[in-house]
């Protein structure tokens, strides 16, 4: 991951946590450093968030969270599997009798600040599930980005063997004619020097015939000579044609890559805006509908209490009629 992507997760963590105050409160309990807290403390931070878990609950819980029992659990992997399994591990204390009072109690305070705080961490942990998809997905499109650049960069790396199998085998020809054409005078010179050596000692041609002779092989030798210069400066011209060539295709080669690496950079940064952008526009749709949610169950939570006091104090005058008609039957029967 780059450093851009790095920090863009921290804010994105930072945010999210800004937006849980009392879960972090809580987790700041048994935090032992990094966002990791230790899995003796499962039951109880459990409790703190209202939720009193059976110990199957907590075995299986351990089982999934720490698979390879190494007794720490990150807070990240809790989030997770409590907002998978949220509705499983939910075993709270009985409710309080009807004759209470309309008076919340210290407990029913309790439950509903952990109801408000469960909320709030249950979005956590879908804004920190999603982000860690997003950036699978990015590391993704750079992996492909990375093998398709690297196919290219083998293509590029094949063509310029070739090219250098090419040259090499031009050279080689050179060189074999060359030596094809040393060889050819050599073996001239041994032929000058036999003919020499047979007209010597044959005394047979006159010297006119020998010069013409020797002139001859000296008109062909010499131009096997220029056109050996002649070659040698053809093949050299082209050798270095081919360089220049090479040169020029090994720079705009370097420039494409260059300007694709600028613009790839760029488009990086576009998304990566983008997303953010999206991201916290997410996280604040989520949270007012968050308190939405929390503002109708206040408003039932009244409602339901105004009940409760109207039907307390029907009930109390029932009771009161009861007693006075008790207390009627006896005065009734105390006459007879």
């Amino acid at each position: 991951m780059s450093d851009d992507d790095q920090s863009s997760t921290r804010h994105a963590e930072l945010v999210n946590e800004s937006e849980t105050p009392h879960f972090d409160a809580l987790f700041a309990q048994y935090d032992t450093g990094n966002n990791i807290f230790g899995t003796e403390h499962l039951g109880s931070l459990l409790i703190d968030m209202g939720f009193n878990a059976p110990p199957k609950v907590l075995d299986r819980a351990l089982d999934d969270m720490d698979p390879n029992a190494t007794g720490e659990i990150a807070k990240l992997t809790f989030l997770e599997w409590f907002e998978e399994n949220a509705d499983d591990i939910d075993d709270a204390p009985p409710s309080a009798p009807a004759h209470a009072t309309n008076v919340m109690s210290p407990r029913s305070q309790q439950q509903d600040e952990a109801y408000s705080e469960l909320q709030c961490a249950m979005l956590d942990a879908k804004n920190q599930r999603r982000q860690a998809e997003v950036d699978a997905q990015l590391l993704a499109n750079r992996l492909a980005h990375l093998r398709a650049e690297d196919a290219r960069a083998q293509k590029r790396i094949e063509e310029a063997k070739r090219r250098a199998r090419e040259i090499e085998s031009i050279k080689k020809r050179n060189e074999n004619k060359q030596r094809a054409k040393q060889e050819a005078m050599e073996q001239m010179q041994r032929d000058i020097k036999a003919a020499c050596g047979y007209n010597n000692m044959m005394q047979s041609s006159s010297r006119e015939r020998r010069n013409q002779l020797i002139a001859g092989y000296t008109s062909q030798r010499v131009q096997i000579v220029q056109e050996t210069r002649a070659e040698r400066k053809h093949h050299l011209d082209q050798i270095r044609r081919q360089r220049e060539m090479d040169r020029s295709w090994l720079a705009e080669r370097s420039q494409e890559i260059r300007d694709n690496e600028k613009r790839a950079v760029r488009q990086r940064q576009i998304a990566q805006k983008n997303y953010e952008k999206e991201l916290i526009k997410k996280a604040r749709d989520n949270l007012a509908r968050e308190h939405e949610k929390r503002l109708l169950s206040e408003r039932k939570i009244h409602r339901m209490e105004a009940e409760e006091a109207e039907l307390i104090a029907k009930l109390r005058v029932t009771q009161e009629l009861q007693r006075a008609a008790y207390e009627e039957l006896e005065f009734v029967m105390q006459d007879e």
